[in-house]
């Protein structure tokens, strides 16, 4: 079965037992202070377990996006170990207790799933009586198979928490010896990859103290788990959790991505550590894909610090291949492709994560490049002085310097038999936190140095957009220097200037500086300490230190800012009056034909916000109102309600800007005089830039004219086009949907109709081998869906004993098998037939003994395979 397959399975089982279906709760947690990531299925569901309120129903069932990386060293080495993972739950609150959860458990497992019942084991809680008797006396499982075991195995959480807890029942699958440890007292709870623990039921019935003190919960409750990942291992027969069908698609892909970029031939299985690196990297960059969908970027703090090592930590085990340069942004379209289906969010956030992991992929390269030299130096000296602890000062450095996590630096110690010493590296952070205190850094510092013998610059830009002034300074190629001439980049420093340099989010002016001798264009102004920096192009003539000049804005640019600076406030305003006053700035740009604004908000806005934030900002600006600004105290400015930008340093004297009655603002910006100044306001996008932090971009002016000029025209086209008014375009469409889809349906029904064979001729080819009847065929036409109909066919209704059945469709191909009862009993395995038989397609397929289904990568070899197919299985029943 595919892992979409026991998803919808798991799902519908309980649905029909009266299990309200419900969605995953978020992956990322905005604003739980206990944890970053959900970790647990009933995690949703703590309130309702305390009473604390009420629960969606009585019986519940989910499938939810879970994060932990307390495994993460287990991960790859061990079948079972993922750090992102989907735990499917069944719950009740109040409803049915131990015996109904274990009933349901047994039911699915053995009668649905069917997994050999001389297979499975289960253990309860040391002193839990009566979960034993229900195991044994009413299900049936012999005592030698079940098992007593402590908190650390069944009980849940294992670690006190004031949250539900109670003891738990696991059920195990033996995988087989082959997988075992060998020692003669391996049993279930054995750390060897044997014994697969696939199913937790949780007996919600206390909650804890520190102390150890347990209060029974006003209703007790019953909270299962089973790792989706874990499930789809046994029931696609694979050693791994990422061999299975979509965890191995991206498997494949990264292999792929990494061979073209090394000019390797690796394939999985060739080469026992680099198919453990592959496995590590697939599960981290899974993960990371899941965490960058909740809106998570990579930073050096919470959810984005986990995401940053999830990231680096996969690029580094690519190194074992000779990847050197970013690769693993090249695979997330394979996660999508995967797993779209079940989370949309990934599709709609690929482009964005593959950016990201892209972006993080180049700064660690780097960081690696500059680094992993020193690390060697280090542990090479150790090693010779027979050393097996790296001071905690070395640590730092590479940290310091080079941006190494210290997780990483212990990582790469052990893998050479090195610990790391962390008292010392704990130590050195503190003093460098001690050092950081006291000023700017070397770089700054310097560059201040070289324009300390010049007085501050006057900035006139409130009061005026000309002025004359005395050129203090030109710099060329970051170098002083008394003259300049034409059509070289100049950076000119003036005594005087109204031009504003960039701050604030607001860019610097652009404008002309010109005298009777020479003309220059200023194409931006920055800041440096007190300084104003104009930095342009010398477009006529020469220019000297101390020459008197005329200093001109460009006016209409800086009234276009002027209008969506105090439009950016008006929606600051209004955004705090729609959402609520948790919104605060985190961010903007105000430029001359657009503005930008980034705020704090825990989810995306709605239209219906984002149309009401408009028409508030635009009746705001269609009242005229004064817009006033003043110089005061900070204190006296927070006092009077002024809004402060939290990152911010202010000094003791502030600029404020006031709309009146509307909003208050330390702001350094220009303005507009009257609110009616901005002419309208309009919104062209709202996104998502971090997690909690939300994004608005609009237009003012002109440009706000412009652009809805441009939206009538393009309906006036789209009406046009769609031979109908302007008022029916959507409905229009509408219809135009309907007849795609219904054409989709048509061509589908041809395809099915061009898949139909005869079925009778592919019996009387087929091939004799040991006595059993096998079919090896290509379908032409035949998709996915199609081929195990004509499997079932063969095998079901006309006697053959192993049908391989293989489609191709744009250069690859899909593949089932299946096999009867007489072929299984002779020793052919549908599972291993098939995987043989794509490997040799360059793909790879998985399943169990009667049926079994895969892909092939390189359709021109699948006629190969066909004609193949009949040596594999004499081969297989040979038992080789």
């Amino acid at each position: 079965m595919t892992t979409q397959q026991l998803r919808e399975l798991f799902i519908s089982y309980f649905a029909e037992r009266g299990h309200l279906v419900q969605p995953s709760a978020p992956l990322v947690l905005r604003d739980d202070p206990t944890s970053l990531f959900t970790s647990a299925g009933m995690q949703p569901y703590m309130a309702a377990f305390r009473g604390e309120q009420e629960p969606p129903a009585p019986r519940a069932v989910s499938i939810q996006k879970c994060l932990r990386t307390n495994d993460i060293d287990g991960v790859g080495f061990h079948n079972r170990y993922c750090t992102f993972f989907e735990m499917m739950g069944n719950f009740s609150f109040g409803d049915y207790l131990k015996q109904g959860a274990i009933e349901f458990a047994w039911d699915l497992v053995t009668d649905v799933l069917e997994l050999p019942k001389e297979d499975l084991y289960v253990t309860v809680y040391n002193d839990d009586d009566e979960a034993e008797t229900i195991w044994h006396k009413h299900i049936g499982v012999p005592m030698e198979r079940i098992s007593r075991l402590g908190r650390a195995d069944n009980w849940w959480p294992k670690d006190r928490w004031e949250g539900p807890c109670g003891p738990c029942s696991e059920i195990h699958l033996d995988l087989g010896p082959e997988l075992g440890c060998d020692r003669p007292d391996c049993t279930v709870g054995c750390d060897c990859d044997r014994y697969l623990e696939i199913w937790n039921l949780v007996f919600q019935m206390y909650t804890e103290a520190e102390d150890g003190t347990l209060t029974p919960l006003p209703s007790a409750g019953i909270d299962t788990g089973m790792g989706l990942e874990r499930l789809a291992l046994v029931m696609q027969d694979v050693r791994h959790v990422a061999e299975t069908d979509e965890m191995a698609a991206i498997l494949w892909r990264i292999a792929e991505v990494i061979n073209a970029q090394t000019n390797s031939a690796y394939a999985y299985g060739d080469d026992g550590h680099r198919d453990l690196a592959l496995r590590i990297m697939t599960d981290h960059l899974r993960s990371a894909a899941f965490v960058l969908a909740g809106g998570v970027a990579p930073s050096n703090e919470g959810a984005g610090y986990v995401l940053r090592r999830l990231i680096r930590r996969a690029f580094r085990f690519g190194r074992q291949f000779g990847a050197s340069e970013p690769f693993l942004y090249q695979a997330i379209p394979a996660i999508t492709a995967a797993m779209g289906q079940q989370y949309p969010e990934l599709v709609e956030r690929e482009e964005f994560s593959t950016q990201l992991v892209q972006r993080e992929e180049e700064r660690f390269a780097s960081t690696l490049r500059q680094g992993m030299a020193l690390f060697e130096d280090i542990a090479l000296q150790l090693q010779q002085t027979d050393e097996d602890t790296m001071p905690g000062e070395k640590a730092f450095t590479l940290y310091d310097t080079y941006g190494f996590p210290v997780e990483l630096t212990v990582e790469l110690a052990a893998e050479r038999s090195l610990k790391v010493d962390m008292d010392g590296f704990e130590s050195a952070m503190s003093a460098q936190r001690a050092r950081s205190g006291k000023g700017a850094g070397l770089a700054t510092a310097e560059e201040a140095v070289s324009l300390a013998h010049l007085p501050a610059t006057k900035f006139l830009g409130y009061e005026t957009d000309s002025t004359p002034a005395r050129i203090a300074a030109i710099l060329v190629d970051g170098e002083e220097t008394d003259l300049a001439k034409a059509e070289v980049a100049t950076t000119v420093i003036l005594d005087r200037t109204p031009f504003y340099a960039e701050q604030g989010g607001q860019v610097g002016d652009e404008g002309i500086i010109r005298s009777a001798e020479f003309e220059f264009a200023v194409e931006n102004t920055v800041k440096h300490g007190n300084k104003v920096l104009h930095l342009g192009t010398l477009k006529r003539g020469a220019m000297q230190v101390g020459d008197t000049v005329t200093a001109a804005v460009d006016t209409a640019r800086r009234q276009a800012i002027m209008r969506n600076h105090s439009g950016t406030h008006l929606l600051h305003a209004a955004l705090r009056k729609v959402l609520g006053e948790h919104v605060a700035q985190s961010g903007s740009l105000v430029a001359s034909d657009r503005l930008r604004f980034d705020f704090t908000h825990y989810e995306a806005v709605t239209p219906q916000q984002l149309a009401t934030v408009e028409r508030i900002s635009n009746e705001w600006v269609l009242k005229n109102r004064p817009v006033a600004v003043a110089e005061m105290e900070y204190e006296e400015a927070l006092q009077q309600g002024a809004i402060a930008i939290f990152t911010e340093k202010y000094d003791q004297q502030v600029r404020t800007v006031t709309c009146e009655g509307l909003s208050m603002e330390l702001c350094g910006g220009t303005h507009v005089n009257m609110t009616g100044e901005i002419g309208s306001i309009h919104i062209i996008a709202e996104s998502s830039v971090a997690a909690g932090i939300r994004r608005v971009e609009a237009v003012t002016g002109l440009v706000a004219a412009e652009h809805h000029r441009q939206l009538a025209e393009q309906l006036r086209e789209l009406s046009v086009e769609l031979n109908c008014p302007a008022d029916q375009i959507r409905d229009r469409i509408a219809q135009l949907r309907q007849q795609i889809t219904d054409l989709h349906k048509d061509v589908e029904k041809a395809r099915t109709a061009s898949a139909a064979v005869d079925l009778q001729s592919l019996v009387d080819d087929a091939e004799d081998v040991e006595c059993l009847k096998l079919v090896a065929a290509v379908l032409p036409g035949a998709n996915k869906d199609t081929l195990p109909g004509v499997a079932d066919e063969l095998v079901d209704k006309l006697g053959v004993d192993v049908a391989v059945l293989f489609s191709k469709q744009g250069g690859q191909g899909r593949l089932v098998c299946k096999a009867s009862e007489r072929a299984m009993d002779a020793g052919a395995h549908a599972g291993k037939l098939a995987g043989e038989l794509a490997k040799q397609c360059g793909g790879g397929a998985g399943g169990r003994p009667h049926f079994a289904e895969g892909a092939a990568k390189d359709a021109g070899r699948i006629e190969t395979a066909v004609a193949a197919a009949g040596e594999v299985l004499r081969a297989q029943l040979a038992g080789e």
